[in-house]
């Protein structure tokens, strides 16, 4: 069993560039060879998908066993050795090898075992890869080398932006790079997404700001922001005192600039419909139908509202109802929140929910920054992001008995209701 160590790993350093990258596993006597080896190099492809520039070779240490075990099972060990020296010649790596002395007691001999595999380059880690993995990183990095090529951008940017679109399809790509192309070239201002000249592009398919394909096509131009004329959505809105309590509602849709209201001293900011509906009638009051994430609209379509000496917001008690809330401080408007914190958790867990509006298991996530959030707010949030010491992560607005919100109203906002509706 004497073999000679492969000449260019002779001599060992410790240089990460020389070594590669090296993972130590033990040395199963049931474990399946090929499988840990394809395996390994499957990870390692997945892990850097969205490197410009991956490391080779890849060099695989492999646990070398105890002398005990080596002695006990030697014939299985042998045999593996066997099989990651045919693993290896199949995929044309080179191996570097230990000499190991093993005794029954009586005679001594020498063996040669396999103590690393070192896979020289990437066209040979694709050859060992999952089909899928090598199909997923050749599409990458051709997309990555097509918008290189057609917007002039650097290796590490055009691979960023195709991790952006990961999840998108080539029909997809293919029209994220038309849009891209479209704005370079034409003056989008006064233009809305619907008049943009190109099959399948909308508003719709756009998205809002934080969209993956917004984001890939200003990356792709290197703006911050598309030159779009984009209506800024619509606020539905109801005033609460008696004169006007049984009138529709109204719906802004641009900017209230002219004839503002002048008497207005309370509002209210609710994220469900129900809730909204239920808020009973108040004297110099306005109740604002959030829904959601629209509620960053509202300075945009209400900006006399910043001058309202009261404004309070309340949504659902979870991770989105209070990012909202931080979201909405954030666009600039100065707003306390009322029941969306901890002692509110407290009071109304029972009214809890463990699933979403389509009836899936709602799961934990990772917080985001809440630049805006109060630290009682903010404990609450991590709370439900991570489900550490609760029970629901959702409390849902409409759950919440609606007097007891406005007992809050009253004693600590001074809120004047004249009867419910």
């Amino acid at each position: 069993h004497r073999a000679k160590r492969n000449a260019t790993h002779h001599q060992r350093t410790d240089k990460p560039r020389n070594r590669g990258i090296t993972m130590t596993t033990a040395r199963s006597t049931n474990s399946d060879i090929y499988s840990q080896l394809n395996r390994y190099v499957t990870d390692y492809l997945t892990k850097h998908m969205y490197d410009a520039n991956t490391p080779w070779p890849l060099r695989k240490i492999i646990r070398l066993p105890r002398q005990a075990e080596l002695e006990t099972h030697y014939a299985h060990i042998r045999t593996q050795d066997d099989a990651i020296r045919n693993w290896a010649q199949h995929y044309h790596c080179e191996t570097s090898e230990k000499t190991k002395i093993i005794s029954n007691g009586i005679v001594r001999q020498t063996s040669q075992l396999i103590d690393s595999v070192t896979i020289p380059d990437l066209d040979t880690a694709l050859n060992i890869a999952t089909p899928q993995t090598c199909k997923l990183y050749q599409r990458e990095h051709q997309r990555a080398h097509t918008i290189a090529n057609q917007f002039n951008l650097d290796e590490n940017t055009s691979i960023s932006i195709a991790k952006i679109l990961k999840d998108h399809d080539d029909t997809d790509f293919n029209l994220i790079t038309r849009a891209a192309h479209y704005f370079a070239d034409h003056n989008t201002e006064n233009m809305t997404p619907r008049m943009i000249p190109i099959p399948g592009f909308s508003a719709k398919w756009l998205g809002n700001a934080t969209s993956n394909r917004r984001k890939a096509i200003c990356k792709l131009l290197n703006r911050e922001q598309l030159a779009l004329n984009e209506r800024p959505g619509e606020i539905r809105l109801r005033y609460l005192d008696t004169q006007h309590h049984n009138q529709p509602d109204l719906i802004v849709t641009q900017p209230w600039t002219n004839n503002t209201p002048h008497d207005i001293t309370h509002i209210i900011i609710v994220e469900n419909k129900d809730t909204y509906q239920a808020i009973p009638t108040t004297e110099h009051a306005i109740c604002i139908f959030g829904s959601g994430h629209a509620a960053t609209r509202i300075k945009t379509l209400l900006p006399w509202l910043t001058t309202t000496p009261n404004i309070i917001y309340w949504g659902d008690m979870d991770a989105d109802g209070l990012e909202i809330l931080s979201e909405l401080r954030e666009t600039g408007i100065t707003c306390d929140s009322i029941l969306m914190d901890t002692n509110a958790y407290k009071t109304y867990e029972p009214y809890g929910t463990k699933l979403d509006t389509k009836n899936k298991p709602l799961k934990t996530r990772t917080p985001k920054p809440t630049p805006k959030l109060t630290s009682n707010e903010r404990n609450l949030y991590e709370q439900l992001c991570t489900g550490k010491n609760t029970t629901y992560l959702r409390i849902e607005q409409e759950r919440i008995p609606i007097n007891d919100a406005i007992a809050i109203l009253h004693t600590q906002y001074q809120w004047k209701t004249t009867h419910h509706k």
